[in-house]
């Protein structure tokens, strides 16, 4: 509605049409809405870039009574309240359509936003940020470039540290290992045990008498 040469210009950029909706919530911070199918279409969701006059993402939230966008425009809410007898609660959304939580709750009656506090910056400098904000953010990527790559190296350095341990283990294990060797061939006089394939394993059975008793009955003449 407001251009660089035309202040207060209307013009349509597009008309969406088919669409399973009845209801359209737009993104405090512009540029983003939810095209939603409310009641009857049983919660249809679009999440619609009007910049690009694309659609970023298509969802469904089953029976879904109230959406609320949050005061910054990144996140947003799609609510069952008590209006139903079930699937009462509420699922949170990124901006472009990716859901990124879901609480179900018994008697839901209102999910709503905490209000943004006022910004400590004036309107100037506002202003001047966003007419820079390409050069802020170059600024960022690289700091956060640096605290990647010392995050990185920090990364490397405990991952060494941990292969120094895991190697000084093995080689110890190795050297016990050679010690009982040779214990063992002492206890069979020279013959090794590691080889396995020198050896046949056979299953003995062993019968052992473990007691025997002798007990006398008497029998009186003509007892059968």
């Amino acid at each position: 509605m407001r251009t660089a040469q035309k202040a207060g210009w209307v013009s349509k950029l597009t008309a969406l049409k088919g669409k399973q909706a009845n209801a359209l919530f737009w993104s405090p911070a512009g540029r983003f809405i939810v095209v939603a199918g409310l009641k009857g279409f049983n919660g249809q969701l679009e999440f619609y870039n009007v910049d690009e006059l694309e659609t970023m993402v298509t969802a469904e939230h089953f029976m879904t009574t109230d959406i609320e966008w949050d005061p910054t425009g990144r996140y947003v809410t799609t609510s069952v309240t008590s209006v139903h007898d079930v699937e009462n609660g509420f699922n949170i959304w990124s901006f472009s359509g990716k859901h990124l939580y879901r609480i179900m709750k018994d008697h839901f009656f209102q999910f709503s936003w905490r209000a943004r506090p006022p910004s400590f910056l004036t309107p100037e400098k506002e202003e001047e940020i966003a007419n820079n904000l390409k050069k802020y953010s170059k600024k960022y990527e690289a700091e956060d470039q640096d605290e990647s790559m010392l995050l990185s190296e920090q990364k490397q350095e405990k991952c060494r540290m941990l292969k120094e341990e895991w190697d000084m283990w093995v080689n110890e294990w190795k050297w016990m290992h050679e010690e009982e060797k040779l214990q063992r061939e002492q206890h069979r006089d020279g013959e090794t045990s590691d080889e396995e394939e020198e050896y046949e394993a056979k299953d003995i059975e062993v019968e052992e008498v473990i007691d025997v008793s002798e007990e006398i009955l008497h029998f009186e003449y003509g007892q059968e």
